[in-house]
């Protein structure tokens, strides 16, 4: 059975609608330009609506199936930036590596290789030309890159990393004497590593770049300008955006904290831009999973912006907290 069959008859979707979709996957898809804090923007491409049938049957039955490294904490069941952060939230050092260009540098061969490694997974039609050469046009861009902002891209970022992350944490788990108790884990392109030994944050960021080095799938390597010492003696730790204060609680950074009381405020007083009230939403629930303190106490002081914004205008004001009487 021809792949593209495969797939109308799964989702129940005529052929050629899929053939189609194929046919045009380089050229349909949107630009959308999102302003970086570092400055410059990020791009991310969206494809077709037609296109995503594909993505989203190709994600569900294969690459779901496929195994990932638990050192993973991005995109996959039961993870989050606030378990990456707890994760390290208890050493006393650690450090944070970004991969350079790392999205861009996966091809479709890094992904294949990565299936075959993994054939017992998947039923043989898996590995059959067609196939492959579906998961090419569909998964990867014109030059065979792995697309920022196509739902597949992380999931087949995280299984092309399978052997880079299992490599890392075997190589540090079975050397204490080098590496002391740490902990590593990755959030897409950022390599968190922690522990208690002083000294052996540099010793990871070499090995890091030796495996790199080594590996000809992916091609991969350190963004050598954005790597950062961190150690929670010396000041805030800064992982994957939220902050790990020196008793090891984590929650958002300061800055960011004061800047949503800043916008809670000019929507208390009528001077927020409608266009920012859906920004603040999405603000708002991130503070909610995050560092669900601070959002309880954004909600004693805001509690009817807070209910508005979400549509709940009607619902009343929060008592004030009581104090435990001693």
């Amino acid at each position: 059975m021809h792949i593209l069959e495969r797939i109308s008859h799964d989702l129940l979707v005529p052929q050629s609608l899929l053939e189609d979709a194929l046919r045009r996957a380089h050229v349909r898809f949107r630009k959308i330009k999102i302003p970086k804090r570092s400055g410059g923007e990020r791009v991310l491409l969206q494809p077709a609506a037609e296109l995503k049938l594909i993505l989203s049957w190709a994600d569900s039955y294969v690459l779901r199936k496929a195994p990932v490294s638990n050192v993973a904490t991005a995109f996959e069941p039961g993870t989050s930036i606030v378990r990456n952060a707890q994760i390290h939230s208890k050493s006393d050092y650690s450090v944070r590596v970004d991969l350079s260009n790392f999205f861009p540098s996966i091809r479709s061969h890094d992904l294949l290789r990565a299936l075959s490694k993994a054939r017992q997974h998947f039923p043989e039609w898996v590995f059959e030309r067609d196939f492959e050469d579906m998961l090419r046009k569909a998964c990867f861009d014109r030059a065979d890159s792995l697309p920022v902002g196509y739902m597949t891209s992380p999931r087949i970022a995280n299984i092309v990393m399978l052997d880079v992350d299992t490599t890392l944490q075997t190589t540090i788990s079975s050397n204490p004497e080098r590496f002391g108790r740490a902990y590593i884990t990755r959030y897409a392109d950022d390599f968190v590593f922690s522990t208690n030994r002083k000294g052996a944050c540099n010793e990871f960021v070499e090995e890091l770049r030796t495996l790199l080095a080594s590996r000809p799938s992916p091609k991969l390597a350190i963004n050598e300008a954005k790597t950062r010492f961190m150690s929670r003696k010396g000041g805030t730790t800064l992982i994957t955006g939220l902050r790990v204060n020196n008793d090891g609680d984590v929650g958002v950074h300061a800055n960011y904290r004061d800047h949503i009381r800043l916008l809670l405020k000019l929507f208390a007083t009528g001077r927020l831009e409608q266009a920012e009230n859906e920004s603040l939403r999405g603000h708002l629930a991130f503070i909610e999973h995050a560092d669900p303190s601070l959002f309880t106490r954004l909600s004693y002081r805001y509690h009817a912006e807070i209910a508005k914004l979400r549509g709940h205008a009607g619902l009343t004001a929060l008592p004030a907290p009581q104090k435990l009487s001693s």
